[in-house]
Formats: structure tokens, sequence, C-alpha cells
């Protein structure tokens, strides 16, 4: 009798057939992508403040393609919690929400944006099971809950936006923020 390993071990097929086949896919361009590049763009424009809309172009832009990379190199599963659970057993060097930021904050910080800050912001944070990593861009001068979610890791490799205000979770900015990178994570 193997005890708890034996039924552990059972498992262990199921899952290094799911760490290695997901069913996430990146946008590959075309119509879809320059319609989403788009419509973050104008969400990034109107947000309250005065935004400059090259930089809001811009912004969007990079945020989609730099995830479009990321997708490639991270190699997400579908739901991003098995990619969670595949980093924790070693099969992912990089899959958690704070790995998407990291990545994503360094590109866009890279910019030199001047008419928007950006922010690492967590909802539940100290919370093993629930706490959760996104990039805020907020314009300056606009109000300190006003700004644009970007969260590549929430639909696996596909950039998801929406307004601060208007998102399911309770961000709050990271304590390490500081407006500069916060690196390293889980």
């Amino acid at each position: 009798m193997m005890g708890g390993l034996g039924r552990n071990w059972r498992l262990a097929p199921a899952l290094l057939l799911a760490a290695g086949v997901g069913c996430a896919s990146a946008s590959d361009g075309g119509p879809v992508a320059e319609g989403r590049e788009r419509a973050l763009a104008e969400a990034l424009r109107d947000l309250p403040g005065d935004p400059d809309p090259g930089e809001a172009r811009l912004l969007a832009a990079t945020a989609l393609a730099t995830t479009a990379e990321l997708f490639s190199e991270y190699r997400p599963l579908r739901p991003p919690l098995l990619g969670n659970f595949a980093f924790h057993l070693g099969l992912r060097e990089r899959a958690l929400c704070c790995h998407w930021v990291e990545d994503l904050l360094r590109s866009l910080a890279a910019l030199g944006i001047r008419s928007y800050e950006l922010h690492w912001v967590v909802a539940f944070h100290g919370n093993r099971w629930r706490e959760h990593s996104a990039v805020l861009a907020r314009p300056l001068g606009a109000p300190p809950g006003q700004g644009l979610i970007l969260d590549p890791w929430r639909h696996s490799g596909r950039l998801y936006w929406v307004r601060a205000q208007d998102d399911r979770y309770p961000w709050r900015l990271h304590p390490s923020d500081a407006m500069r990178l916060r690196l390293r994570c889980g």
C-alpha cells in the first residue's frame, strides 16, 4: 500500500498532460487584433483627466503586443488556476498573475509615457488562495480610484481590461508599489 502517495500518483499523467497542452490561443493579428487595439486605446482615452491620445494608442498597442509575446513564452493553461497549480508543481517557470504583471509593467514602463501613471495593484493582498495582481493605468490627475485595469492572467494570456471601479476585484495599490516596479513574486 502506498498511502497518500498512491492517490496522488494516479493524478500525475493527467496533470502532465494538462500542463503540456493548453486550450488558450493568442490572437495572430488581423482585424480582430486591430479592433481590440482600437477598443483599448479608446478605453484609455476615455478615462478622467487629460490623457494624451497618442500615448493611449501606444500604451494599448504595447499592452496587447506584450501580452501576446508572453502568451507564446508562458504557454498558459486554461483556466489560469491550472497554470498556478502547474507552477507550484514545478511544471511551469512563470504562470502566476504576478509574473504576468511584472513583465507587462516592465514593458509599459519602458515606453516613458507621461500622461499615465502605471501601478501594480492587488486584490485580497496576503490571502494565499485569493490574492490577484494586475496593472492599473491611470491618467495623471485622475482621482485615485479611477483608471483601467490591465489583466493579462485572467483570460489565460488574452488581455482583459475594465475600469477599476467596475471590476469585481477590490483593487488597492500593492504595498510595494510606490510608483516603481516591484520585482519578485511567488
